[in-house]
């Protein structure tokens, strides 16, 4: 009577695990996977002290170009503004486009890998040996310290404003960065929250 019994109880649980039958594959149901829909809206895009961030979508985004010198503008910046377009391409990703074809990138990271040495250009004012503040890598760099022997021209000469210093800039972290110029110089830089410009 045990063995029959004993039988019976266990013919049903491996009658429902036969072969095709995956009690997990029957429990799970099929799910999309949500697109991303770019979005644009009109847009006026802050270009009078040059650009490097704007504001958009309720953060900040930051210019995706690391040497803010190397975005071309056709038609020229704006006083102070440029008119066009803002498209979100993806969730961390923005374009700006105007009417003259200029396409902008933006991404809502700082943008920049730390402890990677980038060329780089300081630039030391004229009459003295201070240096002018630099944009990199989507923030503003400043630092009190000098380059011991260079100068800036004398003013008064009609051309040059500074003296260029190459070498490369290290960012360390989010606020602090070195740079090294080629003659072994070596300068600490400090980011800057951006406070507008004259």
């Amino acid at each position: 009577m045990r063995r029959g019994l004993g039988l019976f109880v266990v013919a049903p649980l491996v009658a429902g695990c036969g072969p095709g039958v995956t009690p997990s594959v029957k429990a799970s149901t099929a799910t999309a996977v949500p697109t991303f829909i770019q979005v644009s809206q009109p847009f006026r895009l802050f270009t009078h002290c040059g650009i490097l961030t704007t504001e958009f979508a309720g953060r900040t985004f930051y210019l995706a170009e690391l040497y803010p010198a190397r975005v071309s503008f056709v038609g020229g910046m704006g006083n102070p503004m440029v008119s066009g377009t803002m498209t979100l391409l993806s969730p961390h990703v923005a374009r700006f486009s105007d009417p003259a074809g200029n396409q902008i990138l933006f991404v809502d990271q700082l943008p920049g890998a730390l402890n990677i040495p980038y060329p780089f250009a300081v630039h030391v004012l004229s009459g003295g040996n201070t240096l002018i503040d630099e944009q990199f890598a989507g923030r503003h760099w400043h630092t009190t310290e000098t380059l011991p022997g260079v100068k800036g021209p004398p003013y008064g000469n009609g051309m040059d404003s500074f003296t260029e210093v190459h070498g490369t800039l290290t960012i360390v972290d989010a606020e602090d960065a070195v740079f090294r110029s080629d003659a072994g110089g070596v300068l600490h830089f400090t980011a800057l929250a951006f406070v507008g410009c004259d």
